[in-house]
């Protein structure tokens, strides 16, 4: 065992991680970076499949953030790409475009379907027989009809969260319209429908890194190394030692080495919970707030990898499954970014897979779960199955890819980051969004070299911050105390 004083010791070498250290490292502190994992990046890493590179399911760097967005710019140079942000839904073996900016306001829908999703909307609608809802599936028919419903949003939401609508139910406050005005909702109906405004970017312009979103997470650890900092791998943090206010020592093991870092400030990006188990074990003043939650079935991304040699079939950067005839809830097609990502005249798609609690896919092998992508893929007429000459399978216990900056900033993670606050070396930079997690990566590191973490502490609540965003009208957000 040997001890090693750092200025700043960082937990997690993901976006915030990574962004804090190099900002540190290049104002010449040499900040150490710890990560549990072989390489950098967490779930931002892209992965090198012979002459492919891929990123773990589908990746979007929202731009949201002027500050984050010249950030990758300094980064990455020429090799921020701009690209087409065109996605789509697939229902029925039908590609429907959600913007109207390629295809016109019938986005590729059958006459007779969008006929028919109207004359049910307006049905619905109109139709005064209806009794209050009483779970969201009835809410959202009664405002948006059932055939729209299904087609834009049902089927793949329920996939993302493992969690039929009819199952969720309807708090009484609910009125039986929503207090959504008739007229009003036909109108952001038709807003909506000729609308192609892009939202979720500053600049109105979507950009890719050309080698994946672990190209930017390569960048600065190399930017970190090249200005003296350091960045361990395959390293597990022990324990913490803590007195007045002030974390004194980590003890951590790095590959055979047990190591006490004296750390003058500490920055983590690991999950907030996390640090509540080496820093709070009582849970603070009001228990431990893990066991007040009811437990959360056990959650599996799975993604399939489709390696083929031919023209992607349709031109869409990702797919939204929402046929409930499909298990797969979202496919990415990596060669509609304009990058270096897929070799020209191939394909690479990724078919993602949610798995909740015994989910009968979780026991599936790997060829199981392959065949079962093809057969769907070649059924929605996606692919020639013959052009298919590659596969992988990856699968990620725990990862939430329903996670976003409004369900993440709950009251008991804000109770807890309160708790942890009492710390006064302790910046913890995690967050959701990569976007979000790279500010809070850069604005940590600024808050230790000007001595003022004001602005750091602000932005913790994602409501401080200058996101350059805005709602798209008639949307599918679900009403205030509806909790699926």
């Amino acid at each position: 065992m040997r001890t090693e004083q750092v200025h700043t010791l960082i937990l997690g070498a993901g976006p915030s991680g990574l962004a804090a250290g190099f900002i540190l490292a290049k104002a010449g502190l040499k900040p150490v970076v710890l990560e549990k994992d072989k390489v950098s990046g967490g779930l931002m890493r892209s992965i090198r499949h012979g002459e492919f590179i891929v990123d773990i399911g589908r990746k979007e760097l929202y731009n949201r953030l002027i500050k984050v967005d010249e950030f990758w710019k300094e980064i990455l140079g020429a090799d921020y790409r701009a690209y087409s942000h065109r996605g789509g839904l697939l229902y029925d073996g039908c590609i429907i475009d959600m913007s109207p900016a390629y295809l016109g306001v019938r986005r590729g829908m059958p006459w007779s379907m969008l006929l028919g999703c109207g004359v049910d909307f307006l049905w619905w609608r109109a139709h005064l027989g209806h009794p209050k809802p009483r779970n969201l599936e009835e809410y959202w028919y009664q405002r948006r009809g059932r055939q729209l419903t299904r087609i834009a949003n049902q089927g793949f939401q329920e996939k993302l969260v493992g969690r039929k609508w009819v199952d969720v139910p309807m708090p009484d406050h609910i009125a039986k319209d929503g207090g959504e005005n008739f007229l009003r909702t036909v109108g952001q109906a038709l807003v909506r429908g000729f609308s192609s405004k892009e939202t979720n970017t500053a600049t109105g312009v979507w950009r890719h890194p050309a080698k994946g979103t672990g190209q930017i997470c390569e960048s600065l650890e190399r930017g970190i190394r090249e200005h003296g900092g350091r960045v361990d791998h395959e390293a597990q943090v022990l324990e913490m030692a803590v007195s007045e206010r002030r974390i004194r020592s980590v003890t951590g093991r790095v590959g055979a080495d047990t190591i006490v870092f004296e750390p003058s400030y500490i920055m983590s990006s690991a999950p907030a919970e996390f640090l509540q188990q080496l820093l709070l074990p009582r849970g603070a003043e009001n228990g431990n707030m893990s066991e007040k939650r009811p437990k959360a079935p056990r959650r599996v991304v799975i993604l399939v990898y489709l390696f083929l040699n031919e023209e992607p079939r349709f031109p869409h950067f990702w797919l939204q499954v929402t046929c409930p005839k499909m298990k797969v809830g979202r496919i990415a097609n990596y060669a509609a970014l304009n990058t270096d990502m897929v070799p020209k005249g191939k394909t690479a798609l990724c078919c993602e897979y949610y798995c909740f609690g015994e989910d009968p896919l979780l026991k599936l092998s790997d060829t199981q779960m392959i065949e079962l992508c093809l057969e769907e893929c070649v059924q929605a007429g996606l692919i020639d199955r013959s052009k298919c000459f590659d596969t992988l399978v990856l699968k990620f216990p725990g990862a939430d890819a329903s996670q976003n900056r409004h369900n993440w900033f709950s009251k008991e993670r804000q109770q807890l980051f309160a708790e942890l606050r009492r710390f006064e070396n302790l910046y913890s930079i995690n967050r959701t969004d990569i976007d979000i997690a790279t500010l809070a990566g850069i604005e940590g590191a600024e808050a230790i070299l000007s001595g003022n973490r004001d602005t750091f502490d602000r932005h913790f609540s994602p409501d401080e911050l200058d996101i350059r965003s805005e709602s798209k009208p008639f949307e599918f957000r679900n009403p205030a105390g509806v909790e699926v």
